[in-house]
């Protein structure tokens, strides 16, 4: 007999809780946020599709949508493929069971056929049952090399989103932000010296961020050039 929810994984694998809206700096992106949180406060649209390149932040956004529903009081679940693949599609088990559900990477399933079959199915269950199902990947679902073109079909029904990249002048504002955030003041022209000589796709900026911090309270001092200099070797 099949468990109501598989027991192949940990239910929040990959689950962060500070992956909430609150710390997600929108930008450019600020419509595409807005309308994914009136998608989830309305709950009438049966899919919602999130797409951008790595770093724009479709993992952050989907945990935060997991959480915004968690506060409302739905069983929902964020379910990172990129963690979860090995286990087989049978991990996908009972999962229809939920009231909404988060599945991240969907890209990573384009050569894995019966993973493209068991997510098809998913789908109709939960679109049959009025739930909620929200994916996220590195392209539009239009341009998803999927070998099962229905699941491919599927995927495009909804209301999709794109994300946008940040520029160098979001980057900027984002270290300035996210410091803010940390009880750090951080200059601008400190910032617009780390995006200039240490510019990273935005999965490492938030790594050297984390450094810098880490660093600053270790030393007791204020993250200036020169500290920036000190600490990354530039």
């Amino acid at each position: 007999m099949k468990s109501s929810v598989s027991q192949q994984m940990p239910l929040h694998v990959g689950f962060r809780e500070d992956a909430v809206f609150e710390h997600y700096l929108p930008g450019e992106n600020a419509v595409a946020v807005g309308t994914l949180r009136q998608a989830l406060a309305k709950l009438s649209d049966h899919l919602i599709f999130l797409w951008g390149a790595r770093g724009t932040g479709v993992s952050h956004l989907l945990q935060a949508a997991i959480h915004d529903l968690q506060t409302q009081g739905l069983d929902a679940l964020y379910l990172p493929l990129g963690e979860c693949i090995d286990y087989g599609p049978d991990a996908l088990d009972g999962l229809d069971e939920m009231q909404a559900l988060a599945i991240d990477d969907i890209d990573l399933v384009a050569e894995h056929e019966q993973w493209q079959e068991a997510l098809f199915h998913l789908y109709n269950r939960m679109r049959d049952a009025e739930k909620l199902l929200i994916v996220g990947g590195q392209r539009s679902p239009l341009h998803l090399t999927l070998t099962l073109a229905d699941l491919k079909s599927r995927l495009s029904s909804g209301l999709t989103l794109q994300l946008i990249p940040m520029g160098d002048e979001d980057r900027v504002d984002w270290v300035i932000w996210k410091g803010r955030r940390r009880g750090l003041v951080i200059e601008r022209d400190v910032a617009e010296f780390l995006i200039t000589r240490h510019n990273q796709n935005m999965s490492e900026l938030v790594a050297t961020f984390d450094q810098l911090d880490s660093a600053s309270l270790a030393e007791k001092r204020r993250i200036t050039i020169p500290f920036l200099k000190q600490v990354l070797a530039l």
